[in-house]
């Protein structure tokens, strides 16, 4: 959750966001919303993802290795803006840690 909120913070205009943390079918589910706009010009879109991407590489790694999964998109909301999740399996997360509970 800290990685996500924490690039929210860092890039997006305002500093208000919505953040979700669910435990639902075996999962530790983490959302956040920021209000990011998104571009209107698809390349600076892609860099906006890109430089997303590149502050999260600690998140890639660690939901990767528990056979998670994360993304970038845009809200859903009417307002727009950013959304950010990553999804890490009971399992794989036992797994990552050696098997403690």
């Amino acid at each position: 959750m800290s990685e996500l909120t924490t690039c929210a913070y860092r890039l997006s205009l305002t500093k208000e966001m919505y953040v979700s943390l669910r435990y639902r079918d075996a999962a530790l589910r983490v959302t956040v919303y920021d209000g990011h706009p998104r571009h209107t010009h698809a390349r600076l879109g892609a860099l906006c993802v890109l430089n997303r991407r590149a502050t999260l590489r600690l998140l890639d790694e660690v939901v990767r290795a528990c056979r998670g999964d994360w993304g970038i998109g845009g809200a859903r909301e009417p307002g727009g803006g950013t959304r950010m999740w990553a999804v890490l399996p009971r399992a794989g997360a036992m797994n990552y840690l050696g098997g403690q509970d």
